[in-house]
């Protein structure tokens, strides 16, 4: 009872700190003045750094000059001037100066090093407290308990640049506010030190000893949904180990520990789990209505669309989805049908758009590439829904597969459920797949070539058929623990249907059909 109310205090405390943002964001009309708002103030904030200089942004006043002045860029843009950051100048996209370069998920490409300063930290407040506000005073019971929030294991020694610049979080509890993270550790089910684990098994121990401890869990929070299958897996291969650590201190604990895990009954670990918030669009939709079968009585939240650059939207109760975090960044969208750029008040209900963000944090007019769609407003303010990456393509031989087109193909072949993945290899394709389809090869091989580049790279010979291999272990953790080996960061790895790399024959279990 003690630890309930602690729990409660505290989760009522933060609701509010947040209650504010909240608030204001639900009063929000006029999304133009809003929007125009946030351009002004970022321009202004930098008008005299290197960038801001070149551009002129001190001459800008209005969203139209802004457009004509500073061009559209993408990451590789930038890499001069954050050649220069690392080397500890000054002054060169943000006049404020960069807290720490924090590393991007390396899925798509090599890592990239992401400036973060103070003003992009409150940016990504902006959205994180009215979406923790709306989640804790909309399910109740939720406020009662521990949370578990997933951290990334810190397996290699902090980096820094030549010029003594931080790389990456040492916690991704730094995006809350210094307050926030001191109460959280408080209710957290797994202690914060478990991010100094020396390598992933240990990770995992403590993590699920961390988790199976505590009977009063309502909120789990973790990225990617088959992690959390992943750490369920875990805990019934080590059951015996995790319950005798536990029954040193707690052995009617131990005895609930061991029963659940042994029928495999996850639910009954934590009857009191009101969500899971985790990826629940594009490719990982899969796993979150997995676990949405393993905890049928938990609400599985579908998590806003959240980059390493900006802060995109998060999920509200009223809204039905995720909602623009039109109080953030300053928004433009690229429209999938026509290229043409809209503004976050001209969207459409049903169409599809690329990205683009303007932050405090140096990056301007950024394409992030991420495709989302329109699914309706909530008084004016956009719901969107993340449909995939814009530039996910594998171009051995001028073939230019597309991940959304994989996916939709596959699944229009039935496979709905379960791990798949394209990758290349050599001179051809392959596909990783769990459920054996007899015709799966030659069905696929021909949707493939409904692509007219796959076509005529086949017709060329540049390409060889299409191969199917069989995986017979656990894809879902071989994936992830060879992704960490390549040097992707854990809470970074998204679920994929093409990856752009191969070798994948030589890291799953399984045999070519």
């Amino acid at each position: 009872m003690y630890n309930r109310m602690i729990c409660f205090l505290i989760n009522s405390f933060l609701c509010l700190l947040y209650k504010k943002e909240f608030v204001d964001y639900m009063k929000i009309r006029n999304v133009r003045t809003l929007q125009q708002k946030r351009l002004t103030d970022i321009l202004s904030k930098n008008k005299s750094c290197e960038y801001g200089k070149k551009y002129d942004f001190s001459k800008i006043g209005s969203i139209e000059e802004f457009q004509k002045k500073v061009p559209l860029t993408i990451y590789e843009d930038y890499k001069p001037y954050i050649e220069k950051i690392k080397k500890g100048e000054k002054g060169i996209l943000t006049a404020e100066d960069v807290l720490l370069l924090e590393l991007s998920s390396g899925s798509t490409s090599a890592s990239k090093l992401i400036p973060y300063t103070n003003a992009l930290k409150e940016e990504f407040q902006k959205g994180i407290r009215p979406w923790l506000y709306d989640l804790y005073s909309g399910y109740k019971g939720i406020k009662w308990g521990n949370s578990y929030w997933s951290v990334t294991p810190a397996v290699t020694k902090n980096e820094y640049t030549e010029g003594c610049i931080p790389i990456g979080f040492e916690d991704d509890k730094e995006y809350f506010g210094t307050l926030e993270k001191k109460l959280l550790d408080v209710i957290f089910a797994v202690p914060s030190d478990v991010v100094k684990a020396d390598n992933i098994e240990e990770f995992y121990y403590k993590t699920a000893l961390g988790l199976l401890k505590c009977r009063n869990l309502t909120l789990i929070s973790v990225w990617n949904p088959s992690f959390l299958i992943l750490l369920l897996n875990y805990m019934e291969k080590n059951a015996e180990v995790l319950a005798t650590d536990i029954s040193v201190k707690n052995r009617k604990r131990a005895v609930e520990v061991r029963g659940c895990l042994k029928e495999k009954a996850f639910e009954k670990l934590w009857k009191n789990l009101k969500v899971i918030s985790c990826w629940s669009d594009g490719n990982a939709k899969a796993y979150a209505d997995k676990l949405k079968e393993i905890f049928p009585h938990s609400v599985i939240q579908p998590k806003g669309l959240l980059a390493t650059e900006g802060f995109v939207s998060f999920p509200m109760l009223e809204a039905g989805g995720a909602v623009l975090s039109i109080k953030s960044h300053f928004f433009e969208f690229e429209a999938v049908d026509d290229s043409r750029i809209y503004l976050a008040d001209e969207l459409e209900k049903g169409k599809e758009y690329s990205v683009i963000l303007t932050t405090s944090g140096g990056f301007y007019r950024y394409r992030l590439k991420d495709i989302i769609q329109v699914t309706g407003f909530m008084e004016k303010k956009p719901v969107i829904k993340f449909l995939g990456k814009q530039d996910k393509v594998s171009d051995l031989f001028g073939e230019k597969l597309n991940e959304t087109f994989i996916k939709v193909t596959i699944e229009r072949m039935g496979v709905e459920t379960g791990f798949f993945m394209l990758a290349p290899e050599k001179n051809r394709y392959v596909l990783y797949i769990q459920a054996e389809k007899t015709a799966l090869a030659e069905g696929l091989e021909a949707a493939l070539r409904e692509n007219f580049h796959y076509d005529y790279c086949r017709k060329l010979g540049q390409l060889k058929p299409l191969k199917v291999f069989l995986l017979t272990g656990n894809p879902e953790e071989e994936y992830l623990e060879e992704c960490v080996s390549r040097g992707q960061r854990l809470g970074d790895i998204k679920p994929v249907a093409l990856h752009l790399q191969g070798g994948w024959d030589k890291v799953f279990k399984g045999d070519y059909l």
